[in-house]
């Protein structure tokens, strides 16, 4: 099963469960996302991809980003990409 597939199955059971964590260690309340939450950003990330660029059969896409909650839907939202594209 791969990454993308065991977080949708968690999703599908616990969609209102937290799923991500992300503490900034300055001294304010850490920010929570649901599996819900989650799944919509990769999804939104993953068909503007799909929508805006072209690929011509590259198989790669960098990730740029600064660490913060948004990073675990960035990264499923690029594996989802590649499911649903090839």
């Amino acid at each position: 099963m791969t990454l993308q597939e065991l977080v949708h199955k968690a999703a599908s059971c616990y969609m209102d469960r937290v799923a991500v964590c992300f503490d900034e260690c300055n001294n304010q309340l850490p920010v929570y996302y649901t599996y819900k939450t989650v799944v919509d950003a990769a999804s939104e990330l993953s068909n503007f991809l799909l929508l805006h660029c072209d690929f011509q059969g590259i198989r790669e896409i960098g990730l740029y980003c600064q660490p913060g909650i948004d990073l675990p839907s960035w990264i499923l939202g690029n594996l989802n990409l590649f499911m649903k594209h090839y």
